[in-house]
């Protein structure tokens, strides 16, 4: 969780509130009244680290009281790009990738691996339409390998992903960046094992039977 102290001071600030009513009226001011208090900001505090790290995916949980869909682990990704190669005209192949989503009910953290880079969103927000669908949008930084940095340099973007059906079976969406191109993108087959690598994703599903 981000910060534990804004909790704390909630809870401060009620048991001071509950003092000043007391007083007000007129009640007895018992100094037993407030003997449990930190005891109670820790279970407090420590209640809401589970629910933020853990808690909040269990499924007995969504729809009424956690609205916020689970996408955290490795999606599969395939993406079209518009960009035209200048020396051959030749439009740009369907690539694939593997996006690794770290997802706490606060915090959400997401990297994609290709063959020749890694994109990490630096800034993003799960946004809930007014149809009660849920899209996740933000602007990410790409980092190519060196040895392919003189045709395809570090570059910034874009990305809006829709998540479809709950629990999350798809997310789709599109992407654009600085250098003038844009393109279509597709998430499928999550697993809940995340990856460091390309490689090392792909040789883990080309292992794995494709689920419906």
């Amino acid at each position: 969780m981000g910060d534990d102290r804004f909790i704390k001071a909630i809870l401060y600030i009620a048991a001071a509130a509950w003092t000043a009513v007391l007083f007000i009226n007129h009640e007895p001011l018992k100094p037993a009244l407030l003997t449990p208090l930190s005891t109670v900001v820790t279970v407090v505090v420590w209640i809401a680290l589970f629910f933020d790290l853990w808690l909040w995916k269990l499924p007995v949980l969504h729809g009424w009281f956690v609205k916020r869909p689970v996408i955290d682990g490795t999606w599969k990704v395939a993406f079209r790009s518009d960009y035209i190669n200048p020396e051959t005209g030749a439009a740009t192949p369907p690539l694939e990738g593997y996006m690794v989503i770290k997802q706490t009910h606060s915090k959400l953290t997401m990297r994609l691996l290709t063959a020749e880079s890694t994109s990490e969103l630096v800034g993003n927000e799960i946004v809930c339409a007014t149809d009660g669908s849920y899209c996740v949008s933000g602007v990410y930084s790409n980092e190519p390998r060196l040895e392919v940095r003189h045709r395809s340099p570090i570059h910034y973007g874009g990305i809006r992903l829709k998540v479809i059906e709950q629990p999350a079976q798809q997310l789709i969406g599109h992407y654009w960046t600085d250098r003038k191109t844009a393109g279509e993108i597709e998430l499928t087959q999550r697993r809940s094992k995340r990856f460091q690598t390309f490689q090392a994703a792909k040789d883990y599903y080309d292992k794995q039977p494709v689920t419906a």
